[in-house]
């Protein structure tokens, strides 16, 4: 047992954030995402919620600053849908407040989304049951080691 680190991340979401390379692209999906259709690497996670998970994964994870989008949702004028998504709210506002307003949310057609995620390096599927739930994350690179 190890302290200070979340229980929602297992050693194998460790080893996906670990592992992954600069411009792999990570999918953390909610529950309803049909994972097993676009990923050979589908890890799980009992995690509830998305926005802490993505929370979790951003005290670890370098991300690609370069690239115009690092961050990518399906567009919620894609859904049958009528309410703006709290869930994408919740992942507008914790990528600016980690990033300081310095990058944003991409939102995409659904098919856009569906190509990216059949070529990611892993998803992560969680308990999330909130539409829209689902957020493609691309990976940067360490630039210099502490």
């Amino acid at each position: 047992m190890l302290e200070n680190i979340s229980k929602y991340i297992t050693p194998e979401i460790y080893s996906v954030l670990y592992y992954a390379g600069h411009l792999d692209d990570i999918v953390l999906a909610d529950v309803n995402y049909p994972c097993n259709e676009m990923c050979a690497k589908v890890i799980h996670s009992e995690c509830p919620d998305n926005g802490l998970l993505l929370e979790e994964f951003l005290k670890y994870l370098p991300i690609d600053i370069d690239r115009e989008n690092p961050f990518c949702v399906i567009s919620e004028n894609e859904s049958i849908y009528k309410e703006p998504s709290f869930i994408i709210k919740t992942f507008e506002e914790t990528i600016n407040e980690i990033f300081n307003n310095k990058l944003g949310l991409n939102k995409i057609k659904r098919e856009e989304f569906y190509r990216r995620t059949k070529n990611a390096y892993a998803i992560i599927q969680t308990n999330e049951y909130r539409p829209f739930g689902t957020i493609i994350i691309t990976k940067g690179m360490i630039l210099k080691q502490s």
